[in-house]
Order: structure tokens, then C-alpha cells, then sequence
């Protein structure tokens, strides 16, 4: 896609941030926030670690670099060349699956629990299709970073739970 100008993918990740506050509604999250916050920090700093990591490696050229009427300035900046994979992408998925498995960790209701899981599958992958519209990324750095940000939002909760649950007294 050609380059151009687009801050929706911008503005749906500033608002997947307040995602994850949605437990604050459960009042036995509520009791647990703090644990629940550093555990959000956790799964927020390691996909960004991550992700900084990889596009330091690869260095792959933004799509819009390939475009003959994007700018010159645009595509000779630092950030021309760190397209794989999708931070916007991934950090979106992040918050939205973080949010989703702790959330099903403290409903009983199986019909919030799909709508707790169908929602941030969906918003993930808006960010993703806006981020490749727009000339930023390529079809591979939006999945693999959906990808990435799906696996730390639902792994990190759960290698929690899994810790706590060993470390509970046997009977």
C-alpha cells in the first residue's frame, strides 16, 4: 500500500491501554489490582523489549520506502527501517488478550467469557489492517505481531496462575 498519513491505528492503541482496566469492574480483581497491574507491566515491558529487540535485528524496510511517492525524509528516517513486526499490532494484542485472560480467570458466565475473548481478537487485528493501509507494515509484520502480542497477553496471567497454584500447600 502506498504511504500515507493515518493515526487510526495510533488512536486504537492509546485506547486498548484502558482495556485492560476493565477488571477493576470485578470486584475480586479489585482486591488483587496490585498483583494484576505488575503483572499487565510485565506482559506490557516484555513485548516491548521484545519487539525493540527484533526490529533492531531485522531492520526491514517499511513498505512505503518501496513507493515512489512517499517523500524522501520519510524514508530516510530511523523508523523507515524497523517494520517487522507490528509494535502497534502487538501491543494492541497485548493489553486486549491480557485483559481477556484475566478476565475469564474471574467470570463463571460462559457468555462473557466469548465476549470477553471475541472482542480483543477483533480490535487487534483492526490495528493490524490500519497499520498495513497506511504504507507501515507489511501483511507478515501485522500477523506475526498479533501473533507475538496474543502469546504474552495470555501467557504471562497464566504462568502466574500456573505459579501460584504450585506453590498453594497440598492436602
Amino acid at each position: 500500500a502506498p504511504y500515507r498519513e493515518s493515526h487510526a491505528g495510533d488512536a486504537l492503541l492509546a485506547v486498548s491501554y484502558a482495556i485492560p482496566l476493565g477488571f477493576l469492574a470485578v470486584a475480586e480483581a479489585r482486591r488483587e489490582c496490585k498483583t494484576l497491574g505488575v503483572m499487565w507491566a510485565v506482559a506490557v515491558l516484555l513485548q516491548l523489549g521484545t519487539n525493540g529487540v527484533v526490529k533492531a535485528a531485522v531492520q526491514r524496510p517499511r513498505p512505503y520506502v518501496y513507493d515512489a511517492a512517499t517523500p524522501l525524509e520519510r524514508k530516510t528516517t530511523t523508523a523507515a527501517r524497523l517494520s517487522f513486526y507490528s509494535g502497534h499490532t502487538s501491543q494492541v494484542a497485548v493489553n486486549c488478550f491480557f485483559a481477556a485472560r484475566v478476565f475469564s480467570t474471574y467470570t463463571t458466565s460462559k457468555r462473557l467469557e466469548v465476549l470477553a475473548w471475541g472482542g480483543p481478537a477483533i480490535l487487534p487485528a483492526l490495528t493490524g489492517y490500519l497499520r498495513q493501509d497506511s504504507g507501515h507494515h507489511f501483511r507478515t509484520d501485522v500477523i506475526t505481531g498479533y501473533c507475538v502480542g496474543a502469546l504474552v497477553g495470555v501467557l504471562v496471567p497464566e504462568l502466574h496462575r500456573i505459579r501460584s497454584v504450585a506453590l498453594q500447600p497440598s492436602a
